[in-house]
């Protein structure tokens, strides 16, 4: 009886001190309800391709902390009226000296971000310099950020964007693999980046197969995330007209997904369609 109750209390001890290492962090807000919306607005982007219901989100979190600064970037990078965007950029470049730390180097990839963006939808060419400048950035400040936060998934989601940027869809399949290995399962955006990446290297009967099980473990079929996971595949693979649909009806679930725009566009091209 004492045996076990000893075994009880050291299972006990160890859980408790493991979870006291899944070190949280704080973005930056000490408004709790601020940092939840902040983290349902990744929610839907991420999970579920859901950018309206993002942008929702984020708004909602600045609203309930004005001075929410890495909240207030994410509301830049999502908004779609270029003067709001315009001045938030600005705002921010004349605040981020008020942050420190981890809330200082995110800002300064968020920053990066949101300027290439700007420059990206007003026609402004960006060059090899500044891409090059913000991949470094990025690359530098989300790996160490991962080394004392691995458990901050959306941040490990876009670095994998930084190591694919970089490095190439087979690194970036690479890290995916390393971090399944460790028993981390990979949230719904990883699984169709990783699709994605799977079919720009060509394997696209594995690209598909991990897109049924997106699908599957989703179980909704009306999440923008799926006809874009789908529709990317049948790009890489040049069925545009097939590819046109899916990206149609992902664009008719979320008519503001950003990167669902960016592909309809390649497929438009492919296809001869001229855009107005």
């Amino acid at each position: 009886m004492t045996k076990r109750l000893y075994s009880f209390l050291l299972l006990t001890f160890l859980s408790q001190f493991s979870f006291g290492q899944e070190k949280n962090f704080s973005y930056g807000t000490n408004n709790a309800e601020a940092l939840k919306s902040y983290e349902k607005g990744w929610e839907y982007i991420l999970d579920n391709g859901e950018w309206q219901k993002a942008e929702v989100a984020f708004r909602k979190a600045v609203e309930l902390d004005p001075d929410f600064l890495l909240g207030w970037s994410q509301v830049g990078r999502i908004s779609h009226d270029p003067e709001e965007r315009a001045a938030i950029f600005e705002r921010l470049k004349k605040q981020k000296n008020r942050l420190e730390g981890w809330e200082k180097r995110l800002m300064e990839v968020y920053l990066a971000s949101l300027e290439i963006i700007d420059s990206k939808d007003r026609g402004i060419a960006i060059t090899p310099v500044k891409v090059k400048q913000f991949y470094q950035t990025s690359e530098q400040h989300f790996s160490e950020f991962l080394k004392y936060f691995p458990h901050e998934k959306y941040v490990h989601a876009e670095y994998i964007e930084v190591i694919h940027g970089i490095y190439g869809a087979k690194a970036a399949l690479d890290s995916l693999e390393k971090h399944q290995k460790k028993d981390r399962e990979l949230i719904p955006f990883l699984m169709s980046y990783q699709a994605q990446l799977l079919s720009e290297t060509k394997q696209f009967e594995l690209a598909l197969k991990t897109a049924l099980q997106l699908e599957k473990r989703l179980e909704n079929p009306d999440l923008p995330i799926i006809p874009f996971t789908y529709g990317y595949i049948a790009f890489e693979k040049g069925e545009y007209e097939v590819a046109a649909m899916l990206i149609d009806k992902t664009l008719s679930l979320d008519p503001k997904h950003v990167i669902a725009q960016r592909l309809q566009k390649k497929i438009h091209d492919q296809l001869g369609i001229r855009d107005n």
